[in-house]
């Protein structure tokens, strides 16, 4: 009775003295981590890889345009007259959505009779068969011609449609031709210039 009484104490006295991390690290489920893993600091590493624009965004005055470039499907700039006595030259941007966004400038083309006799002119020049006509540009009535999904922006310098088309050409260029090195991209490009006599 002895015997018994002092084995039980031992094998209890030895089942305390045992360190719980061993026991806890045979026992340990294998998808928890373990208290090192969790308060040790996130690693970090360096970003290698070449950042490529995904987003155009212009600011005008307080108005705010942002295009994913992977929606645009056409971009180009247009120069059109309107029967408002008014010349625009105009960059356009057509996405997926079907969106048209128009980022413009409107110079004023003078008095009524002014253009009265510039249009009598394109059509006496018309009637004498000239194959070269000075006025090339489209002729829209407005607002009749315009679409039903469009955004609009104005400037107020002309030369800004060139410099955003510009700026806008040079991300899209980035963007699609993301895998090529800088060197490389412009090549993505076959142009051709169509040049007019006045």
């Amino acid at each position: 009775m002895t015997t018994n009484r002092f084995l039980q104490t031992f094998v209890l006295a030895a089942a305390l003295l045992t360190p719980l991390h061993s026991y806890s690290q045979e026992n340990e489920n294998p998808n928890q981590k373990r208290v090192e893993e969790v308060t040790e600091p996130a690693p970090v590493s360096g970003v290698k890889a070449n950042i490529v624009p995904l987003i155009w965004r212009v600011t005008i005055g307080e108005a705010v345009v942002s295009v994913p470039l992977r929606s645009i499907e056409y971009y180009g700039v247009q120069i059109y007259d309107t029967d408002s006595q008014t010349r625009v030259r105009e960059l356009t941007i057509c996405t997926e959505s079907q969106s048209l966004v128009r980022i413009y400038y409107i110079q004023p083309l003078g008095t009524a009779n002014e253009r009265l006799a510039e249009k009598a002119e394109r059509l006496r020049q018309i009637a004498q068969g000239a194959t070269k006509q000075k006025w090339a540009y489209p002729f829209k009535q407005y607002p009749t011609t315009t679409h039903t999904h469009m955004v609009e922006y104005r400037v107020g310098e002309k030369e800004t449609v060139s410099q955003l088309f510009t700026h806008l050409e040079a991300a899209m260029i980035e963007y699609h031709a993301r895998d090529l090195v800088p060197e490389q991209r412009p090549q993505i490009i076959r142009e051709i210039e169509v040049k007019e006599e006045d």
